[in-house]
């Protein structure tokens, strides 16, 4: 589909170039909006709560499993729920950095 002038100057999301630059009747895309305007997608969500998960869940089951092997039964699940916090809090801010 060919884009023509109109008042925006802009008609089926296509741009339109000053004559004289391409051949007649010839259109270029219009730029896609930026990560920060398009926002996050289905997928890019998903990935991000499987992430968030494990980043949380594999530390605490770290530190479960040093409970039982130590016999240190209240450090190492704190020491774990600590480390999973942080870490799901640092991978969190690093992956959104483009949005802020």
């Amino acid at each position: 589909m060919l884009a023509r002038p109109s008042e925006a100057g802009l008609e089926f999301g296509l741009a339109v170039t000053p004559s004289g630059c391409l051949p007649k009747g010839a259109s270029v895309p219009a730029v896609m909006p930026s990560d920060r305007e398009r926002g996050l997608s289905g997928t890019e969500l998903i990935g991000l709560g499987v992430f968030l998960a494990v980043a949380f869940v594999v530390p605490l089951i770290a530190g479960l499993v040093i409970d039982q092997v130590a016999h240190i039964t209240p450090v190492g699940l704190l020491a774990g729920l600590v480390v999973g916090i942080a870490s799901a809090a640092f991978g969190l801010r690093a992956q959104m950095r483009r949005y802020l």
